[in-house]
């Protein structure tokens, strides 16, 4: 026997569908902006190696030419420093959409369309005084796991000149990293972006 309804409960009806629709409204709208500026993240698995060697050079290990870490947290090869935390909001909404413009206009350079880290990164709302970036600039590898290593390599190479991207890398004030990877026509970009609280 079919179930019938009066006219109280089908407009009880309508009411809760238009309420159930009001609220799914007002949780997109009150779930924080929606940035246009966060950028596809396709290369995510490479950005995770990259900060595990990023975090064994940190912490006094050394990275082989083979990408293998001797002495992760030992203080062995260099002195001990905190492994940094990845920052997935950077990542998303400062490094990763800067190495993709790096990436599409073949270019390598800090200060892109008049721009320094610290304008990128107060623009995406992150308020810092203390702040780094490296950026690696392959082009032609076959493997973006290979890039990586390579620019890692070149900057853990600058120990001995205590060099810009080692003392980033060695920087304790640094607790937070943005890593964004980023490839397009064969030109493979890296850019990772220190920052503390």
């Amino acid at each position: 026997m079919p179930v019938t309804t009066n006219g109280a409960q089908r407009a009880s009806h309508r009411r809760s569908i238009l309420i159930g629709i009001c609220l799914a409204v007002a949780v997109l709208v009150t779930a924080g902006p929606v940035s246009t500026a966060a950028v596809w993240a396709p290369w995510t698995s490479v950005e995770t190696y990259y900060l595990n060697l990023l975090n064994c050079t940190r912490t006094g290990g050394w990275v082989d030419k083979y990408g293998h870490c001797a002495g992760y947290g030992s203080g062995r090869y260099s002195s001990y420093v905190a492994p940094l935390k990845l920052s997935s909001g950077l990542s998303d909404l400062v490094t990763r959409p800067y190495s993709k413009l790096l990436a599409a206009r073949a270019e390598c350079t800090h200060y892109l369309n008049g721009t320094n880290p610290g304008t990128r990164l107060n623009g995406a709302g992150y308020r810092v005084s203390t702040w780094g970036e490296n950026i690696g600039c392959r082009d032609g590898y076959t493997s973006a796991y290979q890039a990586v290593l390579t620019s890692h390599l070149v900057f853990q190479g600058e120990k001995s000149t205590n060099g810009g991207h080692w003392k980033n890398l060695k920087n304790a004030r640094f607790r937070y990293v943005g890593i964004g990877v980023w490839v397009y026509s064969g030109r493979e970009r890296l850019t990772t972006d220190f920052f503390a609280w």
